[in-house]
């Protein structure tokens, strides 16, 4: 059972740390909204929610954004003596990208862990993991061409404050998606894969300040997503993706271990997005 409450422990304390996307800062836009349902699944394991955020071009080639922020409805096991719960506020993520040439984009991510971080009981896991985390690296995008093709590509190093007596190695994140709009239809399906490879190893601190190591360096976990998104006007797009995951970790597995890759799982996640 211990796996499993650190497994989606990790799927969350990750799975709201990213940028808005991998492509270019809009320029014809003033920026966006995007609300969206996600559920995943790994065996006895489940979690769902509401995931919210925004994006707002300041000024030419410079993006602020807001995510990752919105609400549980739960995290839970299916198992013999657990309880239903997990649910609560998410953590939010502030950032910015700036494209510092044509075809390239820096980035910084903020995770606030302003989440609700109170345990329900056994077999629950709440929004929050009350890490303090930084996330910065730049992205690059190449003009294709074929009309409609989007391609883009991210690569950036997570870096997590200790809390809780506990520090995250430092992880390196490598990214990719392809889509290809159908012109006059409005229509876009892409794939995306994202590979999390653990450079470091985590380590907590006992009463003594003692450093102790979870031999967690050279895990990884991988990501793949495929979706379709449909304009319905040219401020209102849908959409909705399918995601899988899995992880191989190389470290001592302790319930004691808050930084997990985000291990097993499979998941749906539908949302509209709104442009302005």
């Amino acid at each position: 059972m211990f796996k499993k409450i650190i497994l989606a422990l990790a799927v969350l304390a990750c799975a709201s740390f990213a940028t808005w996307d991998y492509y270019p800062i809009p320029q014809n836009k003033n920026g966006g909204a995007e609300a969206g349902l996600y559920y995943d699944k790994d065996h006895r394991w489940s979690q769902a929610g509401l995931k919210m955020g925004a994006r707002l071009t300041m000024i030419k080639s410079l993006e602020i954004a807001f995510t990752g922020w919105g609400y549980q409805f739960w995290n839970e096991e299916d198992c013999s003596g657990c309880v239903n719960g997990g649910d609560g506020l998410r953590d939010l993520t502030i950032g910015g990208r700036f494209e510092i040439a044509p075809m390239i984009t820096a980035f910084l991510d903020f995770n606030l862990p302003v989440g609700d971080d109170e345990y329900d009981g056994a077999g629950t896991n709440p929004p929050s993991s009350g890490e303090f985390s930084i996330y910065a690296g730049a992205q690059f995008s190449a003009p294709t061409k074929m009309d409609g093709l989007l391609f883009g590509t991210e690569a950036g190093f997570l870096w997590g404050f200790e809390h809780d007596n506990h520090e995250r190695g430092l992880d390196i994140h490598v990214g990719a998606e392809v889509g290809y709009t159908i012109p006059k239809v409005g229509l876009t399906p892409y794939i995306g894969m994202l590979l999390k490879f653990r450079l470091s190893e985590s380590v907590w601190y006992d009463g003594n300040d003692t450093e102790h190591g979870y031999a967690d360096r050279r895990s990884r976990q991988y990501n793949l997503w495929m979706g379709i998104a449909y304009d319905i006007t040219p401020m209102i797009t849908v959409k909705g993706q399918f995601i899988f995951r899995n992880e191989k970790y190389k470290g001592v597995w302790t319930d004691g271990n808050p930084h997990h890759l985000g291990g097993d799982a499979n998941g749906l996640y539908m949302a509209a997005v709104f442009n302005f």
